[in-house]
């Protein structure tokens, strides 16, 4: 990373959502996927993906990324767990929200407002 770029850290309870570019993404990569069902192989379907994510900077994995957060809002451990049986690492999840935010697919929620204080306890 060159020295004015920061990098930004999040909580373990900080949510992420789709934006609105990264709803008209994950909707057409699911076109895709419909339309690439009626293909003859994986290489037809790899290059469908490769094909859908060029014009928006994507990387073809990132589909599966869209398509987790498009169920709502969700923390990286909750996309983590839910993507496990994918055979997707910790590591490129991290990886694919750090650049769907750059890219502004993902936005952070704002933090939950912090719970009121208990009301002092009096002893008499």
């Amino acid at each position: 990373m060159s020295e004015g770029t920061e990098k930004v850290r999040y909580g373990r309870a900080q949510k992420f959502r789709l934006s609105a570019r990264g709803a008209e993404a994950a909707t057409s990569y699911g076109l895709m996927i419909e339309a690439a069902k009626g293909g003859t192989g994986r290489a037809q379907f790899d290059a469908a993906r490769a094909q859908w994510g060029a014009p928006l900077g994507l990387v073809a994995e990132d589909g599966l990324f869209l398509v987790e957060f498009s169920g709502g809002e969700r923390t990286i451990a909750e996309a983590m767990r839910n993507l496990e049986g994918c055979g997707t690492p910790p590591k490129e999840v991290k990886a694919a929200v750090e650049r769907l935010l750059k890219l502004g697919m993902l936005e952070p929620l704002p933090a939950a407002p912090p719970p009121p204080a208990p009301p002092p306890r009096r002893y008499w």
